[in-house]
């Protein structure tokens, strides 16, 4: 199967809920208190997380700073999205320990319940809950990366109508399937499954056109920086969340993940051989060829690590992180069966509706609402259009 962009846009021409606190269950918080619609709740919670520091002198650890990330920022959140919150810290202690003495603090103030620190997570971080609004908090430390992949999300967003209820879409139809957990994808790697799909179809530039001609932004080893002038990329073709969902289902439930690297920087696919044979890399990603050659005997650094999966997604900055390194194979199974089973649905939908006359249609109420709703009722998009609305319009 072809997956390459046949019609490429004039920038693309190139050469070549809530979470579980405990292994029993979720949180369901009956006693949440509403806040006043003018109220930013990240900015709220972010203040109060500041006070609540700030009330304790920690001698060794220097709090730089505290700023809110993930899907509330970058416009991809749900009503019972969490929050997210990054710390900006250095201590010369080990950073157990320094996550330990914050655990601490907060355990001694009123503004957080539930506080459990997670120390072994590939980023160590505080999960709790916000006490006045039952919102669900995980504290990140020194992950810079996270917070500018939230607003390049937010960036992207901006470019093309489609791209926020498709995404809202896909995470939520993910979510209802299980696919979304500790052992499976995170609403991130669905965002460039959706976000790479828009750029194949050409409807939005690539990561690697919104740095051209910019200075670099480096954070590690990393050009994290990106165009905040993209009125050239804005791309007014808006098409029916349904359709791009199905059409979705439909590239990854035939996609050749056994020899394909998922690559949204550069907005195409690269073969699996080329991150053996690193030199036959495309020469915009070399960043990560030094990276490679800088850590030719780290095995665990490179990008097909020693995974044994068959998914490989590249993060558009991290070059030698694969974001869907933790799905299992059970999961990756999963996943390929209900975008199968979504599309075999939108299949027979569209097979009903042809073989049903006018005539039948009037004279038959419900069969005409099941006709107008089609992929909607079946997948995914009444289970959440009623308490979502204004990401299904």
């Amino acid at each position: 199967m072809n997956h390459t962009n046949k019609q490429s846009k004039p920038w693309q021409q190139r050469n070549a809920k809530k979470r579980s606190i405990s292994p029993g269950g979720r949180v369901h918080n009956k006693k949440k208190k509403l806040i006043s619609d003018n109220v930013d709740l990240t900015t709220k919670v972010s203040s109060e997380l500041k006070i609540a520091l700030n009330s304790f002198k920690l001698s060794h650890i220097n709090i730089e700073d505290i700023q809110p990330y993930g899907s509330r920022i970058s416009g991809l959140n749900v009503d019972d999205s969490d929050i997210d919150i990054h710390i900006t810290c250095s201590s010369k202690r080990p950073i157990r320990e320094m996550i330990q003495s914050i655990t601490n603090v907060l355990r001694h103030q009123n503004t957080f319940i539930k506080i459990i620190p997670l120390y072994f997570t590939k980023v160590p971080l505080i999960k709790c809950i916000h006490r006045s609004t039952g919102v669900d908090c995980d504290l990140s430390f020194n992950n810079i990366y996270a917070v500018q992949n939230t607003y390049l999300l937010k960036q992207y967003i901006t470019l093309n109508h489609s791209v926020k209820p498709v995404l809202i879409g896909l995470k939520l139809w993910a979510k209802k399937h299980d696919l979304i957990n500790t052992y499976g994808f995170s609403s991130y790697s669905f965002y460039w499954l959706g976000l790479f799909f828009f750029q194949v179809k050409g409807m939005l530039p690539t990561v690697y056109d919104l740095q051209k001609n910019i200075p670099e932004l480096k954070i590690g080893q990393w050009n994290c920086a990106f165009s905040k002038d993209t009125h050239q990329f804005i791309e007014n073709e808006k098409m029916a969340t349904s359709t791009l969902l199905d059409q979705i289902y439909n590239y990854y439930s035939n996609f050749e993940y056994e020899n394909f690297v998922i690559c949204p920087y550069l907005g195409c696919l690269l073969p699996k051989s080329s991150f053996e044979n690193v030199e036959a890399l495309p020469e915009e990603l070399t960043k990560y060829k030094q990276f490679h050659k800088e850590n030719t005997n780290q095995q665990k650094l490179q990008f097909l690590g020693k995974s044994k999966f068959n998914m490989y997604v590249q993060d558009p900055f991290q070059h030698n992180y694969n974001i869907t390194a933790r799905v299992t194979p059970k999961i990756f199974l999963k996943f390929i069966d209900v975008c199968k089973k979504s599309k075999l649905i939108a299949d027979d939908d569209a097979c009903t509706k042809s073989q049903n006359t006018k005539d039948d249609v009037q004279n038959d109420d419900d069969t005409c609402k099941k006709l107008k709703l089609g992929v909607q009722e079946d997948v995914m998009m009444l289970m959440y259009k009623d308490e979502y609305p204004m990401y299904f319009t």
